[in-house]
């Protein structure tokens, strides 16, 4: 009987290839195959630990963070005050250009989630290079659509949804965005917490919990290290969409 916890060499984590369709991207932006060279020459770079703030929604959108390393999280807050957690960007991912075009503030809140490395562009000088630069315009174009390809999967989420067909949802996207073969099924070949899944799918650490021990009895996930390995997709198609 396969254990829950798997132990063995797997394929290494790499770049994924972004699908096409509305189902192939997730909320975790990761490993991004952008270069924002023409922006960040001669830019400062500033460490951010976990946990700290970036900036905060609605505030002066004076600069722009290009991530070197680690994960910013992305969130805004509703009319109730509450924080609604948007999508996590990783490496090669840009954050704070959403409201340059239109309000120059902030138009969400920016927290690392884990420490992190950025190069800290000025917006004007953003600007600038995007005017000049055909090919960086169409980059910043590209990740424009995913992130909003990703706000249209959280309203498409809202409503009655099951805390285990949120997980089993995110879980279906992650491992179409960076499933890599495994000898058990396919690996995710990125690391994530339960507390990011849980601040994606709007729901605790210990709920999040919860549904992956429920899918791991089931033999639906296993873990490999740090790497949630899926077993059996059609099963956690039918979680996610049942």
């Amino acid at each position: 009987m396969l254990q829950r916890n798997l132990s063995h060499t797997t394929t290494p984590p790499s770049a994924p290839p972004e699908g096409d369709d509305g189902f192939t991207l997730s909320a975790w932006l990761t490993n991004l195959d952008f270069n924002w060279d023409a922006a960040t020459r001669g830019s400062r770079s500033l460490q951010f630990s976990k946990d700290e703030t970036l900036f905060l929604e609605g505030q002066r959108a004076s600069t722009v963070y290009a991530i070197v390393e680690g994960r910013v999280r992305l969130m805004s807050f509703g009319f109730d005050g509450k924080e609604r957690h948007l999508m996590i960007m990783g490496p090669n991912g840009l954050v704070g250009d959403c409201g340059l075009l239109s309000t120059r503030n902030y138009v969400v809140s920016a927290v690392a989630a884990s420490d992190t490395v950025v190069q800290a562009i000025a917006a004007t000088r953003l600007l600038t290079a995007l005017a000049q630069d055909a090919t960086l315009m169409r980059q910043h174009q590209e990740l424009s659509g995913r992130r909003f390809r990703i706000m249209l999967r959280h309203l498409a989420l809202q409503g009655s949804n099951s805390s285990r067909r949120r997980v089993c949802l995110h879980l279906r996207d992650l491992v179409n965005s960076y499933g890599a073969p495994h000898e058990h099924g396919s690996v995710i070949s990125i690391a994530f917490t339960q507390q990011e899944m849980g601040n994606i799918c709007g729901l605790s650490r210990v709920s999040v919990s919860h549904v992956f021990t429920a899918l791991e009895r089931a033999a639906v996930i296993a873990r490999d290290g740090r790497l949630v390995v899926v077993l059996d997709r059609d099963r956690l198609e039918q979680f996610a969409t049942g």
